[in-house]
């Protein structure tokens, strides 16, 4: 029972992301186009069949932006269109799993993409990991899931905080893991979790947001970066990690209307076992 309501949260979450992320593709961000003209002249390349190249103008955008090279996950998509053009989902080729939304306007040359969450999404969750290595020890990572505002490529040398509060929508999950032998004291435990969400709430992250804190295994500790979001791009998250030889224990909390919504007590009841 505790197992499925778990999931139910993590899924409703999930959907006010994916509708914050319908919202951003269909007109929030900036009507020029947050400086993604910069690709007209790449659109003009054509095919030997006279067709515009949308895959090639797609990628080098993304190279340049982001100073890598990207390779194309999987043509299509099923997020919201922004103006009808095309899309592709595609990734940094030096990570398979770290997967960002791309979308081509055949008319204009723009090219709107997320992948500037995903760089914000880590630098944000190293600083919570800094910040919580006091209480949890040296064994934590922190990986986080927000909707920013759509193609915001031009703000990626904000700081990640300041990024959060100003170019991001309402809602965003996050998972801390911690890498512990098996042996748990929920008590203790408990007053971390709440003192790590509190220290959300203080440092203006306090945006509607569903923790959940995963005691888990070496291997699955050790094999994060990776892991995370391939899991993410299938939505079998939770599933996987909650499995007994993914981790040990496993407990949640939520940020609700700008305050933790549960007690230390409440914390400590939800282990599942």
């Amino acid at each position: 029972m505790a197992k499925e309501k778990l999931r139910k949260k993590y899924m409703m979450l999930g959907v006010v992301l994916m509708v914050g992320i319908g919202i951003t593709l269909s007109g929030c961000g900036d009507k020029k186009g947050n400086g993604s003209r910069d690709n007209e002249q790449g659109i003009s390349d054509l095919n030997e069949d006279g067709v515009k190249n949308y895959k090639d103008v797609a990628l080098k955008a993304l190279e340049e932006r982001y100073g890598e090279e990207f390779e194309i996950k999987q043509v299509g998509g099923t997020f919201t269109s922004r103006v009808h053009g095309k899309k592709l989902i595609c990734n940094p080729i030096s990570n398979p799993a770290k997967f960002c939304f791309v979308e081509v306007d055949p008319k204009t040359s723009e090219v709107y993409d997320d992948y500037t969450n995903r760089i914000m999404e880590i630098k944000l969750g190293e600083l919570l990991e800094e910040n919580s290595k006091e209480r949890f020890g040296d064994k934590v990572r922190v990986k986080l899931e927000f909707v920013s505002v759509y193609d915001k490529h031009i703000f990626l040398d904000m700081d990640p905080i300041e990024f959060f509060k100003e170019n991001t929508l309402a809602g965003y999950a996050i998972d801390i893991f911690i890498k512990l032998d098996g042996n748990i004291n929920k008590s203790e435990e408990a007053i971390k979790v709440e003192t790590f969400m509190n220290n959300l709430v203080n440092m203006g992250l306090d945006k509607n947001s569903y923790g959940i804190f995963w005691y888990c295994t070496e291997d699955v500790y050790s094999n994060l970066d990776n892991k995370y979001y391939e899991l993410q791009f299938t939505g079998n998250t939770v599933d996987f990690y909650k499995e007994s030889q993914n981790s040990y224990n496993r407990t949640h909390a939520e940020i609700k209307n700008n305050k933790l919504k549960e007690s230390v007590n409440e914390i400590e009841e939800n282990f599942n076992h």
